[in-house]
């Protein structure tokens, strides 16, 4: 390897290293922030996509069916999504520029909208793993004014707070998709 091609990879190195940095830093323009909730808007719908397909031979997801035949069917999907999300890793979905548009809008929601009791973030710990469950205890609410900020989802997907972590959460298979870390600790 030349000297010149090493210097360039070295280069190329820390252009992703700075490129990754600056992505999770706080979104300057307004087309920053476009651009990170188009992204956002993608990755969900190819999440979404790829439920549905594994979700149409299921029967409904219909409250009043029987509850053990109901929870057959969410973990049999959760198995079927973890196969086909097999090499899925956190921040797949909230990775950079997209953590920095969430991480803007709920900095500004707890200053401007005054939200107490998320910034500690919470008491309980648990492990929030991508295709995994998460034990109903360990969530809370995300504030009705919070998520009047935060971008829109479509029906069986859902935000949800737990250990300090924004989670993004498929109500019909009961896992999670992927999980902001510290999105309410102020710095």
């Amino acid at each position: 390897m030349r000297v010149s091609q090493a210097v360039g990879i070295g280069l190329l190195g820390w252009t992703a290293i700075l490129g990754a940095w600056s992505g999770a830093a706080a979104l300057s323009s307004t087309d920053d922030r476009e651009v990170a909730a188009r992204l956002f808007a993608d990755r969900v719908e190819r999440y979404v996509r790829l439920r549905a397909r594994l979700e149409e031979p299921l029967p409904p997801f219909d409250l009043r069916r029987d509850p053990w035949s109901l929870l057959l069917t969410r973990r049999y999907l959760a198995s079927a999504i973890r196969t086909a999300r097999v090499q899925a890793k956190a921040g797949d979905v909230f990775g950079p520029p997209v953590d920095g548009l969430f991480r803007d809008t709920i900095t500004t929601a707890i200053y401007e909208i005054d939200i107490e009791g998320l910034v500690d973030g919470g008491e309980s710990a648990v492990d929030l793993l991508v295709n995994e469950p998460v034990p109903e205890w360990a969530f809370q609410a995300v504030p009705r004014r919070l998520l009047e900020r935060l971008p829109p989802l479509p029906p069986a997907l859902a935000y949800r707070i737990a250990c300090g972590a924004l989670v993004l959460w498929d109500e019909h298979a009961e896992i999670v998709v992927d999980a902001l870390p510290d999105a309410f600790v102020t710095r």
